[in-house]
């Protein structure tokens, strides 16, 4: 009882020294995938954003602990080029509704953008007036993966193959075989296909390429829902409270669904999906102004 009675009056004393402070963060975000890439393939760094609000829980003038709930972008910039990959064409001319598997040079290029709530704990050290340093990690909610870009295909020899599409992908709601249904049929791309003129569409979603599935079915998401993150970072005081900051995040989970995330380059024996077991994680740094009060 004594020593529960001694604890107590030091967590009270520590309570009372500690200094509880609120703040608010804002920046930019470069991020990548980093994981096993097909011959043509690469990920790129590309930009987002972030912003919310934080909560520290300082012990003494040099350690804290600090919890912040954030909205923030990350994703990839994909690109492939190959001049023997495979390519599935979903006509929708009122004549003809086959599809295609068609080779040729494929040249596909996105930017995908990952809308995350973000939920960082770090431990913060004051190594001196001007700087802190700091680590931890993140339970991130990925609450909206889109993907914007275009695709070219090139039949080697077919000079009436050639065509561009547009990518508007929302991998949370897509469905297979989905595309723009809101442009004219004249405003879709033509092409002949079997010796016969047909259109294809323009805008195509994340799912254009796949099998139809029975309705009582969803699709999955080629981004998975839940990432965390290690995070190291330095931040710059300009005053008592407000400061500059730069953090590294590596992501610990795979971003991307092996169910569904199917290879660019080859299909198998019975033209179906090649689907890659790998592991595609985030990387990359945000740059921050903050506040804290």
């Amino acid at each position: 009882m004594k020593n529960l009675l001694i604890a107590f009056i030091l967590c009270l004393g520590i309570s009372a020294v500690a200094q509880h402070r609120v703040g608010v963060r804002a920046g930019l975000n470069y991020s990548k995938f980093t994981g096993p890439l097909e011959v043509g393939e690469s990920y790129d760094l590309t930009g987002g954003f972030h912003f919310g609000i934080n909560y520290t829980y300082e012990f003494n003038d040099v350690f804290g602990l600090r919890a912040e709930v954030l909205y923030t972008q990350r994703g990839t910039e994909q690109t492939y080029n190959d001049d023997d990959s495979y390519y599935i064409i979903n006509p929708i001319s009122p004549t003809q509704a086959v599809t295609v598997v068609s080779q040729g040079n494929v040249d596909y290029n996105i930017k995908i953008s990952n809308a995350t709530l973000s939920l960082p704990v770090t431990a913060n050290y004051r190594i001196s007036r001007k700087f802190e340093i700091f680590g931890g990690a993140s339970l991130d909610f990925v609450i909206g993966p889109t993907g914007r870009g275009k695709v070219k295909f090139e039949h080697p020899t077919d000079t009436n193959l050639i065509f561009t599409q547009s990518f508007d992908h929302k991998y949370n709601s897509d469905v297979p075989g989905q595309y723009n249904t809101f442009l004219p049929l004249q405003d879709n791309v033509q092409v002949e296909l079997n010796g016969e003129r047909v259109f294809l569409p323009r805008i195509i979603g994340a799912y254009y390429n796949y099998p139809f599935l029975p309705p009582e079915e969803d699709m999955p998401s080629r981004i998975n829902s839940i990432d965390a993150n290690l995070i190291a970072g330095i931040n710059y005081y300009i005053n008592s409270g407000f400061y500059l900051g730069a953090r590294l995040e590596y992501g610990l989970l795979d971003s991307t669904n092996d169910v569904i995330d199917k290879s660019l380059k080859s299909l198998d024996d019975n033209n179906d999906f090649i689907f890659r077991e790998d592991s595609d994680k985030s990387i990359g740094v945000a740059i921050s102004f903050g506040f804290k009060f």
